[in-house]
């Protein structure tokens, strides 16, 4: 007789824990390079960092820290590690599901940082150097990561990307900081914003959707991308220019409004025309150092900058009646000046 779903159903659960249950224990087994280092392993077995990660090869994590099986849940380790981290006061509760989400997902590097810091475990340093010993890394970035390990102290804190030497890593380390700064950029502003009107939060939406186009071209247009960390290079002028505005907002509402007159805007506006102009007409010098910037690349920005000044100034009219248009137009336009005039010594390598 043919099996029913009432008969196999239960067997397919049961494979399918028994699957979840080979994968948590996946941490029991060497991982396939062991320390993970790719080609650099077979010219370090003499030095005294990979005879530190044999030395705790065969360490394995206390069972009270470990998962139940049954929770296939996805959820991703390194922002659950970061957001607790930067919690005010982190439970253990807390620190467990980063824990089994670690383990559930292999996460050695949380893994690493959770038994480095003692963060809801028993601190145990050889134990996060097995970790440590698992993380594809180059040789370099491993060795200082292991010797950094070993000179802790108790009250130490260690984090991921304190020994990091590739451009990857240092791209992925800007992109750690720049989602923990927007969670950051987000609290301040909707603690400013929860007593604005309807309207005047409906205007700095389409003000904030504007700025963060601006910093996006920025990022993509003005930066040059030559460079090995050219995503780190990107992550900081994107976040430079979200600081920027947040801190604007937080100035605008403790009153320190900019009081521009309009004689002093144009004066700024034609200062940066000429400049814009200038830069667009003449051809970059041998000694530029514009890299990957490109003159169709900031035609766009400014034209994605000029919209985020139009909505800045609509913003400025519901919310601050009281302060001139002008102010805000010149406090933008005198900024943007300064970002051309710096295109245009680069382009003309002075």
């Amino acid at each position: 007789m043919a099996p029913t779903t009432t008969t196999w159903l239960p067997h397919l659960r049961g494979t399918i824990l028994l699957l979840a249950g080979l994968l948590l224990a996946a941490d029991a087994f060497p991982a396939v390079l062991y320390p993970n280092v790719g080609t650099g392993a077979a010219s370090a077995t003499k030095t005294d960092w990979f005879r530190q990660c044999l030395r705790v090869k065969q360490l394995q994590a206390p069972a009270k820290d470990r998962p139940a099986i049954g929770n296939l849940e996805r959820c991703d380790a390194a922002e659950l590690y970061y957001d607790t981290r930067n919690l005010e006061s982190a439970t253990n509760a807390d620190w467990r599901k980063v824990r089994e989400c670690a383990f559930r997902t292999n996460n050695t590097a949380v893994l690493m940082m959770l038994y480095a810091n003692g963060s809801g475990v028993q601190p145990n340093l050889n134990l996060a150097t097995k970790y440590a010993c698992s993380i594809e890394s180059d040789a370099n970035e491993m060795r200082a990561r292991i010797a950094h390990l070993r000179r802790m102290s108790a009250g130490d804190q260690f984090d991921l990307c304190d020994d990091i030497s590739s451009a990857e890593m240092h791209g992925y380390c800007a992109s750690v900081r720049e989602r923990l700064q927007e969670k950051r950029r987000g609290g301040r502003i909707a603690a400013l914003a929860k007593t604005w009107s309807p309207k005047e939060q409906v205007g700095f939406e389409l003000v904030s959707k504007a700025a963060h186009d601006f910093a996006q071209h920025r990022a993509d247009y003005e930066t040059d991308q030559s460079a090995a960390v050219r995503r780190t290079m990107q992550l900081e002028t994107t976040s430079g220019e979200l600081d920027q505005f947040t801190r604007d907002l937080q100035d605008f509402e403790s009153g320190k409004l900019p009081r521009y007159s309009e004689a002093e805007f144009r004066a700024l506006e034609d200062k940066m025309n000429e400049t814009y102009r200038r830069f667009m007409a003449t051809p970059p010098s041998g000694s530029s150092y514009l890299g990957t910037i490109r003159k169709a690349g900031v035609e766009k920005t400014q034209h994605v900058w000029l919209a985020f000044r139009d909505a800045m100034e609509l913003f400025g009219s519901m919310k601050y009646p009281q302060a001139p248009a002008s102010g805000l137009r010149a406090l933008l336009t005198s900024r943007r000046l300064k970002q051309l005039a710096e295109l245009e010594n680069a382009a003309l390598g002075r």
